[in-house]
């Protein structure tokens, strides 16, 4: 027990300090759960862990300056929320960082396969929204995905017209996009709703790009009528 309590805390000791880890973060056999729990329980009264919801931990890191532990830092709380939701940060707190907003959202918005209720996580309140694709595998990918929610929710971008928002989303996002970049984002589209794709067609109609305007226009109903709240020109 004692070689396998030693073990346990190697393990740990190995996870940076601030990074929230779970047990499924750790190697041990599954009959052996309930030695582990007690481990992180002595662990935790003992000033070494931290917990921040059950079965959830992290090792409290110090101020070089002397101010005492440092509180754990929201990105991570938030690569924790989505690591645990299966899902990836969209919504205003994004569409701040994509500049297409300067307001910030009092919100955390994830998106996740399967619905889950508005919930409290420490300080932050997260509202959760359905992924039209599964959590997308590199950061290029969540890139481009990102641009499709912002799209969705263009009537919806708080601190700017719909016009305002279309133009900033073409002008920074998807006027600079590589042809390949563009076929994967036409790609990730057809998974969106009519709208999202009528959108992104009239972007790539005027970034000179017919032939892949045309691909999506395909995939809409053409007896679709949309009542779009912006011009193309």
């Amino acid at each position: 027990m004692k070689s396998f309590r030693s073990n346990i805390i190697k393990q740990i000791e190995t996870i940076p300090e601030g990074k929230i880890f779970t047990f499924t973060d750790l190697d041990f056999p599954m009959e052996k759960f309930a030695n582990v729990a007690v481990i992180f329980s002595e662990l935790a009264k003992g000033k070494k862990l931290a917990r921040v919801e059950k079965g959830a931990y992290y090792r409290p890191k110090q101020s070089s300056l002397g101010l005492g532990v440092l509180p754990i830092y929201q990105d991570e709380q938030l690569n924790y929320l989505t690591r645990k939701l299966d899902g990836y940060l969209t919504g205003v707190y994004i569409y701040n960082k994509m500049s297409l907003t300067e307001q910030v959202s009092s919100v955390i918005t994830i998106a996740v396969p399967q619905p889950v209720r508005p919930f409290r996580f420490k300080k932050l309140s997260v509202e959760c929204v359905k992924a039209y694709v599964d959590i997308p595998d590199n950061e290029n990918t969540l890139r481009l995905v990102r641009m499709l929610d912002a799209m969705k929710d263009l009537k919806y971008i708080p601190g700017t017209t719909p016009q305002q928002a279309y133009n900033r989303i073409y002008d920074l996002h998807v006027s600079p996009l590589s042809t390949a970049d563009l076929e994967k984002i036409v790609s990730l589209a057809t998974n969106y709703p009519p709208r999202v794709r009528k959108i992104l067609g009239d972007m790539l109609r005027k970034a000179n790009h017919p032939d892949l305007s045309k691909q999506l226009a395909k995939t809409i109903c053409p007896t679709t009528r949309f009542e779009l709240p912006y011009k193309t020109i």
